[in-house]
């Protein structure tokens, strides 16, 4: 059983030898600027569109690389290159982004997702901190886009949510924990004076709206009064943002000070664990029915033909990073078996030893089901982030 410092050393050596490279070799779009981010398997290119909110995505993971990781100018580089197309091609105006463009920066898809508008904010958020803060303009485009994410979270009449579908009824775990994240990216360059009112409005919906403690389960939906909803939407139960809420909780509760956001990310850690993780095949299932019924795929699940049981690389990823700041937290034993378990069966078998990388899918039994790269829904964003957040914490985890 490895320990923290154990644990960083190899997470680092996975990230800058078996991830990173896979990217760096071919992200980026010499031709027209930005990142390409669909590969298959083998590193082919697949769909040259410029999906937005993995132009933010791609930034921030570059920007992150070069704050947390290691000062290399490559990553400078490859952050600003993403940095420039964005401000030149995707920017639509009062706080928004577009959704969609083709390669060469022309829009296909106006401003339809908050999601764009959140993971550039965050792209640009960690960019002006690589930076200094010293871009005047980058400086007023991050204000501009944290004034409207942070209007448009807050608004119930807000629609633009794709890949939600909005309703007049509930309200999205997805929306309220991406906020959080953004705003805590977002802190060290804005401060917290600008920031905290939104890290507490996001953290009191995960703790106190989604996360039920007469269910030990975070719901994907509730009702705009905060009341359970067990039909449809309010029934499905998603693994990944459960572990993404609690590890968001944990690192908000570092921010502002606040013990109890960390002891609910904790709980959050230990509840999904429970009822997620395959005690036959290992693993994390990608999504389950609050009352243990036939599990039903939505949005994002659907769309990829994705079954209940099948293990998919992003919920694998956060959970490796949310229990790996649960351990650097807590020190519980459990905590480390936990990141034992995980660990073992994300490099075992997610892990794409003759080409890098992780594969998208798998099937229950671990086999390979999805072995691209890059989609339409993967880039160099979930996998990169979580082993970047879970090295920072087991590095902090020995450094105390």
């Amino acid at each position: 059983m490895n320990s923290a410092k154990a644990y960083s050393a190899e997470l680092r050596e996975h990230l800058l030898l078996d991830v990173m490279p896979f990217w760096d070799e071919r992200c980026r779009d010499i031709t027209h600027g930005g990142y390409l981010t669909c590969f298959d398997r083998k590193g082919d290119l697949t769909d040259d569109a410029k999906y937005i909110w993995f132009q933010g995505r791609q930034l921030y993971t570059y920007a992150e690389l070069y704050n947390k990781i290691e000062q290399r100018p490559l990553w400078l580089e490859y952050a600003k290159w993403g940095f420039d197309f964005l401000l030149k091609h995707a920017y639509a105006g009062d706080g928004r982004w577009h959704f969609k463009l083709d390669r060469s920066g022309k829009v296909l898809v106006s401003t339809t997702s908050i999601y764009a508008d959140y993971h550039v904010t965050q792209g640009l958020g960690e960019y002006m901190l690589a930076t200094g803060m010293k871009d005047d303009v980058g400086m007023e485009i991050l204000r501009k886009s944290f004034d409207g994410i942070e209007r448009n979270t807050l608004d119930p009449e807000f629609k633009d949510i794709y890949e939600n579908t909005y309703s007049p009824v509930f309200i999205w775990n997805d929306m309220y924990l991406t906020a959080l994240n953004t705003a805590c990216i977002a802190t060290p360059a804005l401060g917290i004076e600008r920031t905290g009112m939104l890290i507490d409005e996001c953290a009191d919906k995960l703790m106190n709206w989604f996360a039920r403690n007469e269910y030990n389960l975070v719901f994907e939906a509730v009702t705009r009064d905060n009341k359970v909803l067990l039909e449809d939407e309010g029934r499905f139960i998603n693994p990944g943002h459960s572990f993404e809420s609690a590890w968001f909780l944990m690192e908000a509760g570092i921010i502002r000070g606040n013990r109890k956001m960390i002891d609910r990310g904790l709980q959050i850690v230990d509840w999904t664990y429970g009822v997620s993780h395959d005690g036959t095949h290992g693993g994390l299932y990608s999504y389950l029915d609050a009352e243990g019924g036939r599990p039903q795929p939505l949005d994002w699940h659907k769309a990829t033909d994705t079954v209940w049981d099948d293990k998919v690389w992003w919920v694998n990823c956060e959970a490796l990073c949310a229990i790996a700041k649960a351990y650097s937290l807590s020190g519980e034993p459990r905590h480390l078996d936990m990141l034992n378990e995980q660990w073992t069966f994300c490099k075992e078998n997610f892990y794409d030893a003759e080409y890098g990388e992780w594969y998208e899918r798998l099937h229950p039994d671990g086999s390979v089901k999805v072995a691209d790269k890059g989609t339409p829904w993967k880039c160099a964003f979930h996998l990169a982030r979580s082993l970047i957040m879970a090295i920072v914490s087991l590095d902090g985890m020995v450094s105390a």
